[in-house]
């Protein structure tokens, strides 16, 4: 099971005429795909995050106004009432040290413990078979050791009960460290995500064997980290939001920062030359002008095929 990375071309194009070729919507679809779709994070988490900042604005421009919650319901259409309310959240979370719903692009806590708990209650040791499934002869056993990847940690290989019990368990042990009012019950479709992450990363192994009836599992990895596109994905949102504060610096007209747009058409044939040479041209221009224990600077780009004029 895998995401698709890419939006077909028509199916694109139906969503941007759903969102009526407005830029501000097409950048928070564009947040949906990245963050839930390429980036794994869950649906309820992601409305979650979204809530959040919007009360954050809210919050924000309620200090910016003086405090005044009128003047800040009128700038956003919202009730007065609604307004406290959302100021009196914000300001019992900042006073208390909460943690506020919000996304997050590094790896939740169960991911990279699992392969140290996996170990800890499902141990085995070079003499010791790592299939404890009855009714399988050595051989059996060995045989389906076999479809284990080299380099794979000593650790017992589940059957499905006993990996979902495993993942139960350490979901309960990430809630203990939050507050009460943030934990998350496990259910079905919290275990469906954290199982895809757990395979799609190959931390985890499904082992499909005609040798039993029912799928099992192997830890293949002795610590869990995406691979391939989810890097990119992560650092990709990353940059999106390092942009954003460069241009929120630009709209401010602070000095230092610079905003560049260049639209132009280009040979096919000779794309891959012209970004090759645009590398290079940075590169030497960064070193031309690269001074140790100067002001840090960021240059900031992605060059490629434009869609929209």
């Amino acid at each position: 099971m895998t995401y698709q990375s890419q939006v077909p071309p028509d199916l694109k194009q139906d969503l941007l005429r759903a969102v009526d070729n407005s830029p501000a919507d097409w950048i928070l679809l564009n947040l949906a795909l990245s963050t839930m779709k390429m980036g794994g994070h869950r649906y309820g988490a992601f409305l979650d995050a979204a809530t959040t900042a919007a009360k954050l604005a809210i919050y924000s421009t309620f200090i910016e106004q003086g405090q005044n919650i009128r003047k800040t319901g009128f700038l956003y259409h919202v009730e007065p009432k609604r307004v406290k309310a959302i100021v009196q959240e914000i300001q019992a979370a900042l006073a208390e040290g909460q943690s506020l719903k919000v996304l997050n692009s590094k790896e939740p806590y169960y991911l990279i413990a699992l392969p140290f708990l996996w170990q800890e209650h499902f141990p085995c040791n070079a003499s010791e078979s790592c299939v404890r499934i009855q009714g399988l002869t050595p051989g059996e056993r060995k045989a389906i050791e076999e479809d284990l990847p080299s380099g794979a940690p000593r650790a017992r290989i589940l059957d499905q009960v006993e990996f979902t019990e495993l993942i139960e368990l350490l979901h309960q042990m990430s809630q203990e460290e939050l507050p009460k009012g943030q934990r998350m019950p496990f259910s079905d479709a919290l275990m469906s995500h954290i199982k895809f992450r757990l395979l799609h990363s190959s931390t985890v192994i499904q082992i499909d064997s005609p040798l039993v009836d029912i799928p099992l599992y192997a830890l293949a990895s002795e610590s869990y980290s995406p691979k391939g596109e989810q890097e990119r994905v992560f650092a990709m949102i990353d940059d999106v939001a390092r942009y954003f504060g460069l241009l929120q610096a630009w709209v401010r007209e602070e000095t230092g920062v610079m905003r560049g747009v260049e639209v132009f058409d280009v040979a096919p044939q000779q794309r891959q030359q012209a970004l090759q040479e645009l590398d290079e041209m940075l590169r030497a221009w960064a070193d031309k002008y690269h001074q140790d224990g100067g002001l840090p600077m960021v240059l900031q780009f992605a060059a490629g095929r434009r869609e929209y004029d």
